[in-house]
């Protein structure tokens, strides 16, 4: 009798206790694990978003970089730049069955058609080069902005008055509120600056409204702490801090490359420091043999 008594006896308190004990250990643990997985996946989903915002940013100036526009590539090797003082010297006699050559402006016609400003630069264009008409682009950069003319522009509706070419600008602005953060976190980044593109879809125009419809403005990046651009001449080592194509001393050029650098400020307050080098593709002086 004692010995089926005792096979058919209960848990004790003392082992109920522990069982209790142990699966209270096994739940915290789990539940500790759980909250610090959500908030891993937390992290890493604000780190992939903050590293591929600055790889699209990266991607969207690239782009535009690459496909500068200068007309002064289409110039014949043998052209002769055209005096503003001067009128052009007579075309030479076309030999017969030979096509018409492209018409030539006269200084008055050009001043006429341009409103005086034809051997005047802009901030986007520089003077006009020959009789034909072609003014060069301006490339204009600096510390913290960068202008120039583009051809990758992106046209959507036919009926708007656009091309492929666009003025574009980028330019470091003091980063706004932001609307979808509390008062406390847009105190916490006031300080920090954003990288805005400006694009004028009216390329050819030499004016420069402040509003209009054709003026696009995008924000490139948030969170800037600190940005830099500096500007590489071919075959040289050491940067410049600012470019000027109409400038004394890179007169007609653009840069061989640019380099960013740039401070981000990212989510939980980490810092990003890194450096782009951007090279434009098209020559800088030169027709490409691929024309």
């Amino acid at each position: 009798m004692n010995s089926i008594w005792q096979k058919n006896k209960g848990f004790t308190l003392i082992e109920v206790m522990i069982a209790l004990f142990i699966l209270v250990m096994i739940g915290t643990t789990t539940s500790k694990a759980v909250i610090d997985a959500a908030k891993l996946k937390e992290v890493l989903k604000d780190e992939t978003e903050f590293s591929s915002e600055f790889r699209t940013s990266t991607l969207f100036i690239e782009r535009d970089l690459s496909q500068i526009f200068n007309p002064r590539w289409f110039l014949p090797p043998d052209f002769i730049p055209l005096d503003p003082y001067n009128p052009p010297p007579p075309a030479p006699p076309r030999p017969q069955g030979q096509p018409a050559p492209i018409p030539l402006l006269g200084i008055d016609e050009i001043n006429r058609r341009t409103q005086g400003r034809g051997f005047q630069p802009s901030e986007f264009w520089g003077p006009i080069l020959d009789p034909t008409g072609i003014r060069a682009s301006r490339f204009k950069g600096k510390e913290t902005e960068l202008s120039f003319v583009t051809a990758s522009h992106v046209r959507i509706y036919q009926s708007k008055k656009e091309s492929i070419y666009a003025k574009v600008k980028y330019e470091l602005v003091k980063q706004e509120p932001n609307p979808n953060l509390t008062k406390e976190q847009n105190q916490k980044y006031s300080g920090l600056y954003s990288l805005i593109k400006v694009e004028n879809t009216r390329a050819f125009e030499l004016d420069e409204p402040k509003d209009a419809p054709y003026l696009n403005t995008y924000v490139i990046l948030n969170n800037v702490k600190k940005l830099k651009f500096s500007y590489y001449k071919s075959g040289e080592k050491d940067a410049v801090r600012e470019w000027d194509s109409e400038g004394s001393d890179q007169k007609g050029k653009f840069p061989a490359s640019i380099e960013m650098e740039v401070t981000l400020v990212g989510p939980e307050d980490r810092v990003l420091d890194s450096k782009v080098l951007f090279n434009l593709e098209t020559p800088n002086d030169v027709l490409p043999k691929t024309y």
